[in-house]
């Protein structure tokens, strides 16, 4: 027993010999793991509210889109909640009422602002193939080509494909075109009524 009480002390006079030599260092990794926790509680926390509050205002946005002006909307999302996935998806509805009102600088203005600062790819390909189709409309095919060239989301190698043949068409390149529309209609076959309008299209410039 004499053995035992004197191991069971040796043991208590290492640690209390350790605690005296590290008691500053364990200290300071206890109040650096309490200032972690409550860090990432406080982090969260806060990216959980600006979700709630972003999703908020994308709400009033899309109530509003066809009787009211949205602009302070989402420029307020912009500005305050620009990382949220709401943002983008505003500036893609701000951009449609810009268009649908005539203002097509505007539009274009704003589907920048998606393509740029959107944190999803596809948000980001669906602003480069709205503002590529409105190059369209404006006749400016070369832009029209560059911007729907960047879009790189295999998800719309459909739509992709479908406007090059469109460009290529308006630029009398029948060969190129048919080429382009072959593709999409092999991404559509059998998915949508979409491949029915390309298959048309196909037929038209013929052989």
């Amino acid at each position: 027993m004499a053995v035992d009480l004197n191991d069971d002390n040796s043991l208590n006079e290492k640690a209390v010999n350790f605690w005296e030599k590290n008691k500053k260092n364990i200290a300071y990794v206890f109040i650096i793991f309490i200032a972690v926790y409550l860090s990432s509680n406080f982090y969260f926390s806060n990216q959980n509210k600006s979700l709630f509050l972003a999703s908020e205002i994308y709400q009033k946005i899309q109530v509003d889109f066809q009787n009211k002006d949205i602009k302070n909307y989402v420029t307020e999302l912009k500005n305050k909640y620009p990382s949220s996935p709401y943002a983008g998806r505003s500036s893609l509805i701000l951009a449609q009422s810009f268009y649908n009102n005539n203002n097509i600088d505007a539009a274009l203005d704003e589907y920048d602002w998606a393509i740029i600062n959107s944190k999803e790819k596809s948000i980001q390909s669906l602003a480069l193939y709205s503002k590529a189709r409105l190059y369209l409309l404006k006749n400016e095919l070369d832009l029209a080509e560059i911007t729907v060239n960047d879009i790189n989301s295999k998800g719309f190698d459909g739509l992709k494909n479908y406007l090059l043949g469109d460009i290529y068409s308006l630029k009398k390149d029948n060969l190129k075109a048919k080429g382009f529309y072959d593709l999409a209609l092999n991404f559509y076959s059998n998915k949508n009524d979409l491949s029915k309008v390309i298959k048309t299209k196909i037929d038209a410039i013929g052989n």
